[in-house]
C-alpha cells in the first residue's frame, strides 16, 4: 500500500497521519484471538503492575505470536514506513498496551525519541511508530493524544520519571506542554478497530486511563531506518531490539494467510 502525496504532506505537517479502518474486522479478529493466550503466558515480556496485576502490555509478540509476527511484515505498514522514513527499516520495538475495563494505566506527556535516545542509543529522530486499534477507541477509552505539529521542533526538554512496571519514561514539563498546546491545540484520533496512526518519534503525546466498561488494546511498532541503528542498549531486547535486519514484506493477505500458521522464511 502507497500513502498518496497529500497523506505524506499530512504527516510531514502534523506529525501524524490516521487511516480508518486499515484492517478489516476478520483481520483484526485474528489478532484478538491470540490476547487471552499471550496475557496468560509466564514470560518477561509480559508486563503486569506488580500491585495490582493488572496487565499493562506484552512485548516482542513476534517471537512468540505467528499473527503478530505477520502483522509485523504487512505491506500495509511496512510500505508507508519506507516511504515516510525514505529507508529500509527494521524493529527497534513492538509491543501491545493494553487498557482494561476501569484500569489505572496511563502515559504522561512525553517525546518517544527522548527515552530511545537517551536508554537506547539511538542517533536520531529518524523513527516513527505505528498503532493498530485492536478495539474501539473512543474518547473514554483511554485514547492517544497528540499536540500536532510538536515534531517540527525536534527534541525538547524532559526528565526521566520513573512509572510502574517499565523502565523510565522521560516525559515533558507542564510548561512545556502548555505552550506547545496553546499553539497547536491537543487532537485524539478515535475509530473503529482496524484503524490505524502512524506518528513522528518527536511527536508529543500522552494517554488517560481508561474509564469505561470497554478494553482499549493498541498494537504499536517503531520502525526505525537501518543506518539508524541504536549504539548504546541499556535496556532488555524485547525494549530494544539488537537485530538491525530490514523487515521484508509478506503478501497483503498474509495475516489470513498465515495468521495461524508456520511464516514462510525471510
Amino acid at each position: 500500500m502507497k500513502l498518496s502525496k497529500s497523506q505524506i504532506e499530512t504527516f510531514n505537517r502534523d506529525g501524524f497521519l490516521f487511516l480508518p479502518e486499515l484492517f478489516s474486522e476478520a483481520e483484526i479478529n485474528i489478532l484478538k484471538a491470540e490476547l487471552p493466550k499471550i496475557f496468560s503466558m509466564d514470560r518477561e515480556e509480559i508486563e503486569r503492575d506488580e500491585s495490582s496485576e493488572e496487565i499493562r502490555g506484552a512485548f516482542a509478540m513476534h517471537e512468540y505470536s505467528t499473527a503478530f509476527a505477520a502483522l509485523l511484515r504487512h505491506p500495509r505498514l511496512l510500505e508507508p514506513a519506507h516511504q515516510i522514513l525514505g529507508s529500509d527499516v527494521y524493529c527497534h520495538q513492538y509491543k501491545i498496551i493494553t487498557k482494561q475495563a476501569f484500569g489505572h494505566l496511563d502515559f504522561p506527556w512525553h517525546q518517544d525519541f527522548a527515552s530511545w535516545h537517551a536508554h537506547d542509543g539511538m542517533p536520531e529522530p529518524k523513527a516513527m511508530n505505528y498503532a493498530v486499534f485492536l478495539d474501539d477507541v473512543n474518547e473514554f477509552n483511554g485514547p492517544i493524544a497528540f499536540i500536532p505539529g510538536s515534531h517540527q521542533q525536534g527534541e525538547l526538554s524532559s526528565i526521566p520519571e520513573a512509572l510502574p512496571g517499565i523502565t523510565p519514561l522521560y516525559t515533558m514539563s507542564v510548561d512545556t506542554i502548555k505552550a506547545l498546546a496553546e499553539e497547536n491545540g491537543i487532537v485524539s484520533p478515535k475509530g473503529a478497530a482496524g484503524s490505524a496512526v502512524f506518528f513522528h518519534s518527536c511527536m508529543a503525546h500522552t494517554s488517560a486511563p481508561n474509564i469505561s466498561p470497554w478494553p482499549r488494546n493498541i498494537v504499536y511498532l517503531t520502525c526505525n531506518r537501518t543506518d539508524n541503528y541504536i549504539r548504546s542498549p541499556t535496556r532488555p531486547h524485547y525494549y530494544a531490539s539488537r537485530t538491525f535486519e530490514p523487515i521484508r514484506a509478506l503478501p497483503d493477505n498474509c495475516l489470513s494467510k498465515w495468521g495461524h500458521d508456520q511464516l514462510p522464511a525471510h
